[in-house]
This record gives C-alpha cells, structure tokens and sequence, in this order.
C-alpha cells in the first residue's frame, strides 16, 4: 500500500514519499482514512512507528482540500505535552511541504513573551501547536477562543491529564464545534482511560502493540540498594525464596557477571555465567541460574514464566528492552524485578520516562536501603581553622612538629627496634562486617560520610512530578589560584 491509495492529493503523495515516507504504517493505514472521514479516534499508543505523521499528513491534506482564505484564528490545534515534541512537530511539517506548497502555522509555549502570542491567536492560521501551560493561561486570561476550529489533535492525553491540566481539554471540547473531531493519543491507566472514553465519546478506538505499551503490561519492581554489598544481600534473599526455580540474571558486563557468580557461590547458589559457558550449555536446563552480561550480545530463550532479575541496569533503554525481547507480549505472573543501586539512577530514570510511569518500589524488612539523599546528612559542626598570619611561620611549625627519622622521610620506630602493634580497634573495624555481611568477600559496606554528590536518593518516579527539573551534570568552576613568592632583599648599608 502506498500513501496515495489512502485517498491524498497526487501532489501531496509525492512529497510525502520524497519526505521518507515510502510505505505507511499499521498506524497511518488506519488512522488516515478516519480523520479524512472526519471521525473522532482514541489511539492506544504512545511511541508507534510514524506517529507524528499518522496525524500531520491527513491534517495537512484536509487544509490542501478546504483552503479558507477569510478567517480568524486557526483551523488546526495540536496540543502536545512538551516543548521538544514542538520542535519535532514543526520540522515534520518542512518535510512534508514540497516546493510552492505552504501552509500558516504558529506555535505557543512557555518562555516566550506573551503579547505576541496574544496577537498570533487572532491571526488566521492553518495550524496552530501548543503546549498546554502557556494556552492554559491564556485561556484564563480568555485571550484564546476555540469556537471556530475545525480538527483538535492532543499529542499526549495522558501526560497532561497527569500534569492536572485536563481541565484546558475539557474547556476546548465545550467550545469547538460539535462537528469538529477529536484525535487523542493515549496510554491506558485507570483515570485517563474513562475520562478520554467519556470526553470523546462514540468514537473509533486504534490500538498499535508496540514496545512500549508491551513493556506497560509487563509487572515489574524495583529494589533500591545502597552499594554492591547491598544488592548481593538482596538478591541472595530474592533465590533463598525462589527455592532453586530457573533465573535469568543480566549484568552490564563480562566481569560483573563472574565476580557475582563467585559471590553467589558462597552463600550456596550454583550460579554460572554466559560467556564462560559452551553453547550447548547456555540455557537454564543446564544451568539453574543464568548470569547473561549485555558484552557478550546473547539473549537465553525464554517460555516467559521463569524469574527475571536485573542486577545492573544498562545507560540504554534499547538495551533493556533487549534483555526482555523473550518475555515481552506475554501474560507473567512473576513480575520482573530490578536492582538499582547509586550507578543504576539514571539507567531506571530512562526506562520510567520511556514507558511514561514510575516502576513500583518494593523493600524487603530487615533490607531497607539507608538514607542516601544529601538532606541526611548530618551538618559540620567543628569549628573552622582560624587561618595564620604567616603562612610561612605555620608551614615551618607543621614541619618541625612531624617525626622524622635520621632520613626526614618516614616516622621512626621505637628504641628496641619494632613496629608499633596495632591497637584492638584497629582489628576490629578491620574485620567487623557490615549491615548486610561481608558477601562480596570482605568489602565493608560504605558510610553516608563517604558518599559523593552523584550518590543522591533518585526517587522513584520524581520525573512525572510538575516541579521536576532534569539533574544537570556538574560542572566545576576553573579558578586561577595567583601565588606571589616573597623576595628576600638584602640591604647594603
């Protein structure tokens, strides 16, 4: 099927193919003939292939056909969630427009001044996007009227109903025409799904199975860890209840992979790693635990039942949905469960914002994971150094204190000639264990006193929150430290 047996201009097809688009997909053979009968429709997918041009190419196509020269306003509203989807928004529509062929758009985000936005909304435009926060104001403010447009497209439902915005939605289906339809993309949840069925209502439903919406049926949870010594007592206690039943195991890398194994073999769980193995032993009959690192690019065949555990979570989402490329589209029980200790924030920070909820948090009594976040901490209270007015006089008297040897280079060693024993704290804070034991061998357990910045609590699902601002990298201010060294001047009298 091509573009131009879905009933477009010969004109249009053309620039359309030259666009990129050679063949539609599942979601453009759908949706296209539906807004070219001026249906409403529901579609139930976030991420399909070819989605911004499912709803762009029959919008564009409808203002080729019914050009309207007179008129206040624009034809067109796409409201979508997020500023970048603007962009994206805008550039498809430059592909899609071929030499000669022209359409009036406009756009309304936040950020920008709003006296020109106030002037574009009276202006005739074929096609107007906005994001829902600026048009919200302006809609308080009734500087905008949606009694005259002809197609009302929202990008996202979903995420503006979350951000509480859905009262915008419903003020614009009031006021637009009742012959106007209404294109909503969204993602099932328990509050969006009857609200949509309810403000659009006898309407066409579309549902694309991508990786995304089969991700959201896949249950899943997330265990936080303070450190690795954590993660390896969690997920000891995870096999203790699994009672030998076949698990899958993913790491990040090759070396990860075996030193877990090693460690697991020590609390009594027969554990092998992939890339160790022979090929004919590289399934979960010859082995009852499987550790696959993503290094090795091999993914187990799965039924789908078996236990699922993420001990690292990989930068990329593709990666992860890689790992369960077996297991997604099936009906599980066992829900998948991920390890996400300080190194893994950001890889489970993905995976929720591209599957559009947060993960559920689950913690094991007597496993909680401790306090990371900075706020915790506890507050400095030794007094600062007072600085010395000769910093000269002060090295001189630091270094006169040290004891040396005859050699000015180490400590030197009592009269009778042998080493000063260690005392019995030292012994004991060298062979304590941890909170959780010494399961990787004998590495203790770090303290919130050691922690860096880039160790701080990442909450499960802090995205989806309104006041959510992304974690800049931080960068380090350069400062040029001038030293003057003194010259000694002898005077000649």
């Amino acid at each position: 099927m091509s573009f131009i047996d879905l009933g477009l201009q010969g004109a249009f097809a053309d620039n359309i193919d030259a666009a990129g688009y050679e063949t539609p997909t599942e979601l453009q053979q759908q949706l296209i003939p539906l807004m070219a009968q001026r249906k409403s429709a529901i579609v139930w997918t976030q991420s399909a292939a070819g989605k911004t041009g499912a709803f762009l190419i029959p919008a564009i196509n409808y203002i080729f056909n019914n050009p309207l020269p007179e008129h206040q306003g624009a034809r067109i509203l796409v409201l979508t969630s997020r500023r970048d989807r603007v962009n994206q928004i805008t550039y498809t529509i430059k592909r899609l427009l071929g030499e000669g062929q022209q359409i009036r758009t406009g756009f309304i985000v936040s950020g920008r001044p709003y006296q020109p936005q106030m002037r574009l909304l009276r202006r005739p435009l074929d096609l107007m996007i906005a994001t829902p926060g600026r048009l919200n104001d302006l809609v308080d403010n009734n500087k905008a009227d949606f009694s005259n447009i002809e197609l009302l497209i929202i990008d996202d439902l979903t995420a503006i109903y979350k951000k509480g915005l859905h009262s915008l939605i419903d003020r614009i289906v009031e006021q637009k025409p009742a012959t106007a339809p209404v294109i909503a993309f969204v993602r099932h949840d328990d509050e969006v799904t009857p609200y949509a069925r309810r403000i659009i209502p006898n309407c066409e439903e579309i549902l694309i199975e991508d990786e995304k919406s089969q991700l959201l049926r896949l249950p899943q949870v997330v265990h936080q860890a303070d450190d690795y010594t954590h993660k390896l007592a969690l997920i000891d206690y995870i096999l203790d209840g699994l009672k030998g039943k076949p698990t899958v195991i993913f790491t990040v890398t090759s070396k990860t992979a075996k030193t877990l194994a090693d460690n697991l073999a020590n609390h009594g769980h027969t554990a092998d790693s992939t890339h160790l193995l022979p090929d004919e032993e590289r399934n979960l009959e010859a082995c009852p635990i499987l550790i696959v690192p993503d290094q090795e690019d091999f993914i187990p065949e799965l039924s789908g039942n078996e236990p699922v555990i993420h001990f690292e979570l990989p930068e990329k989402t593709d990666t992860y949905l890689n790992r369960l490329q077996s297991v997604l589209g099936t009906e599980r029980q066992e829900p998948v469960i991920l390890l996400a200790g300080p190194s893994d924030r950001d890889g489970l920070k993905k995976i929720e914002e591209f599957q559009g909820e947060a993960i559920n948090q689950r913690t094991i009594p007597g496993l909680e994971p401790k306090q990371t976040n900075r706020s915790g901490a506890k507050p400095n209270t030794r007094a600062p150094r007072k600085p010395s007015t000769n910093p000269r006089s002060a090295t001189n008297a630091e270094k006169s204190s040290r004891p040396q040897n005859s050699r000015g280079s180490k400590p030197a060693t009592p009269n009778n000639g042998t080493a000063t024993p260690r005392t019995g704290t030292d012994d004991k804070q060298r062979g304590r264990k941890g909170p959780y034991g010494r399961l990787n061998g004998g590495a203790q357990r770090k303290q919130g006193s050691g922690q860096s910045a880039s160790d701080a609590g990442y909450e499960i699902g802090s995205w989806e929150k309104q006041d959510y601002v992304p974690k800049q990298a931080a960068t380090a201010d350069k400062k040029v430290v001038i030293r003057y060294k003194e010259k000694r001047r002898n005077l000649v009298k």
